[in-house]
């Protein structure tokens, strides 16, 4: 039984994130086939718009805690988001832009659910919580709809139409969809905090003042522990970002088209790790594992920017930088699992992943703004960024928490 339940959750994940992974590479193909005057323009508007909302999925997330059933409303957001996708589809290269940057923004809307809304339900479908693998599961169908997603919307947009891919991505988004609502109703059994040697720090008292439906950002900002998980969880969604967008850069003048394979290399890498951790999950603490592979990415960027020149040491680290995000993704899971407050959980889980699709367009936008500066130099400063991170963090954490395994 539990195995056909984490089957139905891990396909609905990977339909569900695939129609978001794949929206804007798909627009991407879609207005650039459609003799648009200004077609990257217009695919990079209609791509902030549809990932800008997912800053604001706090406002979405109490829903999760309020609501009778979780699953009807992540269904829900699941089949919202295919349906304004579809008609954003339909109208490109037809109606005014400011309209379809309407539908795209409010596409946008649910994406939060899509991410951090489902997170939420995973542990519903495991009956023994304490082998640890949800997690690690939920991650994987992360690394498999960023790697097949841009993947499967190419080859439709070639062998159909740009429109046709677009359009199918969003017919698999509503059988994720149905499937969600397929999922337990109740979580199989209470998620056991597996953190004991660490005792608890006391939580700040202005996290109560939301009762029951505690918002999700006052939640996490109340325990010290948590806080600490998603600021790390952040800035590494940040530094990644940047340097992916550094990278394909640096790529490209090596070559032309080169730039795809540092960014086909980094899926993998992510797609490698996401496997590697299902098969043997993780046995250290959230935030002294968030510490670790956080500060883990600063040599990686460093050997990327020092000897990027040489194209096959570029893909090889862009490669090991997927490999090092993907504990980065089980272990913020887990924190968000184990440190949220019951009556916010939902609420947690929305906010942190709303808000690390807010500081990856953050990171993307600098490294594009920064372009002058050099692809290398960009590199070194996120590979710094990231050392930083990792070093106030281990700082400042109790020594308990630095020593401590899970």
């Amino acid at each position: 039984m539990s195995n056909r339940r984490i089957g139905e959750f891990l396909t609905a994940a990977v339909l569900v994130r695939c129609m978001d992974a794949g929206a804007t590479v798909g627009m991407v193909l879609l207005c650039t086939a459609s003799h648009l005057s200004s077609p990257l323009r217009t695919a990079g508007l209609v791509g902030a718009a549809l990932t800008a909302p997912h800053a604001l999925g706090f406002l979405s997330a109490p829903l999760l805690d309020r609501g009778a059933d979780p699953r009807r409303i992540v269904a829900a957001a699941a089949a919202l988001f295919a349906t304004l996708l579809a008609a954003a589809t339909t109208v490109v290269g037809i109606w005014p832009l400011p309209i379809l940057l309407l539908l795209a923004a409010a596409a946008g809307s649910a994406g939060p659910m899509l991410t951090g809304g489902l997170s939420g339900l995973a542990d519903r479908c495991d009956p023994d919580a304490r082998t640890g693998r949800m997690p690690g599961l939920d991650a994987l169908t992360y690394g498999l709809a960023a790697t097949g997603a841009p993947v499967v919307v190419s080859a439709l947009a070639a062998v159909v139409s740009p429109r046709g891919g677009l359009l199918a991505l969003c017919a698999l988004g509503l059988v994720g969809a149905l499937l969600i609502l397929r999922l337990p109703a109740e979580r199989s059994s209470p998620t056991p905090l597996r953190v004991a040697a660490q005792p608890a720090p006391p939580r700040d008292d202005t996290a109560r003042t939301t009762g029951a439906a505690r918002a999700g950002p006052v939640a996490i900002w109340g325990d010290v522990r948590l806080r600490r998980v998603a600021l790390l969880t952040w800035l590494g969604a940040f530094v990644v970002a940047a340097a992916l967008l550094a990278g394909m850069s640096l790529a490209q003048s090596t070559g032309p088209g080169r730039g795809g394979w540092v960014a086909a290399a980094f899926g993998l890498g992510g797609l490698v790790g996401g496997l590697a951790l299902t098969a043997r999950p993780l046995q250290l603490a959230p935030e002294r594992g968030m510490v670790l592979f956080v500060g883990a990415l600063a040599p990686v960027l460093v050997v990327a920017a020092c000897l990027g020149a040489r194209f096959a040491i570029l893909v090889a680290s862009f490669a090991v930088l997927g490999v090092l995000v993907a504990p980065q993704t089980v272990l913020s899971l887990t924190a968000r699992g184990e440190y949220a407050p019951p009556e916010a959980r939902g609420s947690v889980f929305v906010t942190v992943a709303g808000t690390k699709v807010a500081f990856s367009s953050a990171g993307t936008a600098t490294a594009g703004l920064g372009a002058a500066w050099g692809s290398s130099s960009t590199l070194l400063a996120v590979a710094a960024l990231a050392f930083a991170a990792s070093a106030l963090g281990c700082v400042s954490m109790p020594r308990s928490a630095r020593v401590a395994a899970r």
